[in-house]
């Protein structure tokens, strides 16, 4: 079936279902027929856009919290990876929220969006005392061991939520 066959069935039933409800004039501003949405009726729609990623940008928080320090091990699952004195300050607010018991995490990744390389998604960490936090995180696609990275801003945040 063309393009052109399915938007011209789709005018038409739009034509003949306006005219079943009564409406007396159908009009396109468009040479062009509107877009065709998908519907589902019954089913649920996916929550997240791109949910082949989910898996991957949770590994790559997952190895955030594995062992090693952010200037050294960690490092590749951060864009451009962090300078000595943010790896210092790093080490320390991760060693503060080992202290106090929140580690380990776990992450919940929903509405993620992917253009291109970068991708966006909701992050909520629940922590091993159950507290939770929710961020909106950006990663890059990059060279760390599940192909995504945090970008260097959203790490930083993570960094400053964490002390």
């Amino acid at each position: 079936m063309t393009l052109k066959l399915l938007a011209t069935g789709v005018a038409a039933a739009a034509i003949v279902g306006g005219a079943a409800a009564g409406v007396t004039s159908v009009a396109f501003s468009s040479p062009v027929a509107p877009a065709v949405q998908p519907v589902v009726f019954g089913a649920p729609m996916p929550q997240t856009p791109a949910p082949e990623l989910q898996g991957q940008l949770v590994a790559t928080l997952n190895g955030l919290q594995g062992g090693g320090s952010f200037s050294g091990s960690k490092a590749s699952y951060i864009e451009g990876g962090l300078g000595r004195i943010e790896g210092i300050t790093a080490d320390r607010a991760f060693n503060n929220a080992s202290a106090k018991g929140l580690f380990p995490l776990s992450f919940n990744v929903v509405n993620i969006d992917q253009e291109g390389p970068t991708a966006t998604a909701d992050v909520t960490a629940t922590a091993a005392n159950g507290q939770t936090a929710t961020q909106n995180i950006q990663f890059i696609a990059g060279p760390s061991p599940t192909g995504w990275q945090l970008t260097k801003q959203s790490a930083l945040a993570l960094m400053s939520g964490a002390s």
